[in-house]
């Protein structure tokens, strides 16, 4: 009798909450009594996903991007002034500060993203949309240097001063940052397109009026306070030529990935 009675206290003790087990529940609780908010929670870790690895695209391009550019101006000589490279670190921060606050659709896809960044869509799109940023910045600079000739003595110490190749390299790499920005977005079917993204929507908007206002020299003065020079107009019309080109293409490239490979496959 003791006995069946000790068995009984310790079945009752082994079904009691023990000190820590509120905490391990606690992020699987829900005060709804159906499956929503299982679904929830897969709309915003598919978001999150998502917006994780289309972060990493962004970084390796603007990397890739930032040193060929970087590399370039230094064989010459060149370097950016303090008040462009601040310019161009701001509107970096904000892009990624706004990419970051993507929200979740309200809707669950039957689409299902990949699970790292090693698969064939990430590493396809980022080596072909940087070969073409590649041809863009090298054709450009190629053309720069027809127009002004490089110095037959280059001093790597020397002050900043504008030049055409500083003016042409600096607009190139803002706006080719830009367009990874904008190409590789992702959206639907996972969170919001880029137009209900107004922050970031705006931003970029913005960013590419003013590197319009850059590129044809519309306010020599705005010109002026980042160092830079007003572009020749034949100058200025291959920039802009070369630049939409790229955008176009980068952007075709993408789409076409996306719909080829973009989604990951269940395993049969």
């Amino acid at each position: 009798m003791l006995e069946e009675k000790l068995q009984e206290l310790q079945a009752e003790e082994d079904t009691l909450v023990k000190l820590g087990d509120a905490s391990i529940a606690s992020p699987f609780t829900s005060k709804y009594s159906s499956v929503k908010c299982v679904c929830s929670i897969i709309r915003q870790g598919r978001c999150t996903l998502v917006t994780t690895l289309q972060m990493f695209k962004i970084l390796a391009l603007n990397a890739l991007i930032i040193a060929y550019c970087q590399s370039a101006l230094y064989l010459d000589g060149v370097k950016f002034s303090d008040g462009q490279a601040t310019l161009q670190g701001l509107l970096l921060a904000g892009c990624f500060l706004f990419i970051s606050r993507s929200k979740p659709l309200d809707k669950l896809s039957k689409a299902r993203p990949h699970a790292n960044i090693f698969n064939s869509y990430t590493i396809l799109t980022v080596l072909l949309q940087f070969s073409v940023h590649l041809y863009t910045i090298v054709r450009l600079v190629a053309k720069c240097h027809e127009a002004e000739p490089r110095a037959d003595r280059i001093d790597l110490e020397a002050e900043f001063a504008p030049s055409l190749l500083n003016t042409i390299v600096y607009i190139v790499s803002v706006t080719l940052q830009l367009n990874t920005f904008v190409i590789n977005y992702r959206g639907h079917p996972y969170m919001e397109a880029l137009r209900e993204n107004k922050p970031l929507c705006y931003s970029a908007m913005g960013t590419a009026v003013f590197m319009l206002v850059l590129t044809f020299g519309i306010m020599p003065d705005v010109n002026n306070e980042f160092s830079l020079l007003v572009l020749p107009e034949g100058i200025q019309n291959e920039v802009f030529t070369a630049l939409l080109l790229d955008s176009v293409l980068t952007f075709l490239i993408d789409r076409v990935l996306l719909r080829i490979c973009g989604d990951a496959k269940l395993r049969q």
